[in-house]
């Protein structure tokens, strides 16, 4: 079995560097452990340098990268269009020279155009969906997308969803092979960073910063504070509001792109863990948050929104606060959490434990390499 899984190549497409991407670098990993021949193609849109190789390194693993350089911004959607389609060109261009037995493709903005060439070569297919457009299609346009996505969810080989309510977001679709894999951290013996003790309560925020996240509304409210501070991490669409913000004021402090384990490294400083999400947006309903997973596993009290992604499990099992999409009531649920501290310890035992019981990222990598076991077992059926 071992000797086979070597010789399976696998690439794992994603439309962002991967600099970082949690969920990319954890799948690669397992795969890459468990004798799977690993490769990611990647859209750098900080640089128009066409092609760059290079590796990224997850644990002990070193996982070979091509990025393919087409810039562009983050959160623009059609303002991108030109880049999207030069960038999708590449791909194709990129994967018809290659000799994979299984593409992975990340999102439907990845899958779209890589599907006929996995046909055409005769490789597996595996859709791995981070999020499903469109679910509640309002337009012509999106009710194409929506149609698209649940065609590559009839096609591929494996669909992968991030949680099991998504089922009911790709209800109408009739998937081959149906996994979830929750985006859960890898248990980790996270350092705390080195933060100055100012004596205020500390929030964080670490990820894509763009809007329907509250994120400059939440660094203004707490610009205004003198108990509390702000530690924001990530790139994206907001990046400059969060830099101005951390020059304007002591108590927002901005940090840009982070690796995963300084992510973590950050969290585990901080007293509380945001993963505030808009719940008019409907992928939101759905979400299943790092920030969610990585609050279980450090053990720190949540703050999420109504009606989103997991924040049932933190109003059920009390580790955190659930409150309304405001400002004001992200502040309030953090003066809360901040009236409960001696309390901390049994909501940071609860939530491990929840971690442990349903999210471990150890049961995430069985199910994942028992999947690519059967494609790959599958793929050497056929070419006998």
């Amino acid at each position: 079995m071992s000797e086979n899984r070597a010789k399976t190549k696998i690439c794992i497409i994603r439309s962002n560097p991967v600099n970082p991407d949690s969920r990319v670098e954890k799948e690669a990993c397992a795969l890459k452990k468990a004798g799977f021949d690993v490769h990611i193609l990647a859209w750098d849109r900080d640089t128009d340098e066409r092609e760059c190789d290079g590796v990224v390194c997850v644990a002990d693993e070193s996982i070979p990268i091509t990025r393919l350089g087409h810039k562009a911004s983050y959160g623009e959607g059609f303002k991108n269009i030109f880049a999207y389609l030069a960038f999708q060109k590449h791909q194709r261009s990129w994967l018809k020279k290659q000799d994979f037995d299984i593409i992975h493709s990340c999102d439907f903005d990845t899958a779209f155009f890589s599907r006929g060439i996995a046909a055409r070569k005769r490789c597996r297919f595996v859709f791995d969906i981070f999020d499903f457009l469109y679910d509640r299609p309002a337009n012509f346009m999106q009710r194409c997308v929506k149609r698209a996505q649940i065609r590559l969810i009839n096609s591929a080989d494996a669909t992968i969803i991030c949680s099991e309510e998504r089922i009911f977001q790709i209800s109408g679709s009739r998937p081959k092979n149906l996994t979830v894999i929750h985006n859960t951290p890898p248990p980790m013996q996270a350092e705390g960073m080195k933060l100055p003790d100012s004596g205020r309560l500390r929030l964080v925020y670490v990820g894509v910063l763009q809007e329907h996240r509250l994120l400059c509304e939440i660094m203004e409210a707490v610009s205004r504070r003198g108990d509390m501070e702000l530690h924001i991490g990530g790139f994206g669409k907001l990046e400059n509001c969060a830099r101005q913000m951390a020059r304007e004021h002591d108590n927002i402090f901005f940090y840009g792109r982070t690796a995963y384990r300084d992510t973590l490294a950050l969290e585990k400083s901080c007293d509380i863990m945001l993963a505030v999400y808009d719940p008019c947006v409907p992928n939101h309903r759905y979400a299943a948050p790092n920030k969610f997973y990585e609050g279980l596993m450090l053990g720190k009290p949540l703050i999420m929104v109504k009606n989103t992604g997991m924040a049932e499990h933190v109003g059920q099992l009390d580790i955190g606060a659930v409150v309304d999409y405001t400002p004001e009531a992200v502040i309030a649920g953090a003066l809360e959490l901040k009236n409960r501290r001696g309390e901390w310890g049994n909501i940071s035992d609860r939530a491990q434990k929840l971690y442990r019981e349903r999210f471990s990222w150890s049961e995430m990598e069985k199910r994942l390499v028992k999947l690519y076991l059967e494609l790959s077992d599958e793929k050497d059926t056929d070419s006998k």
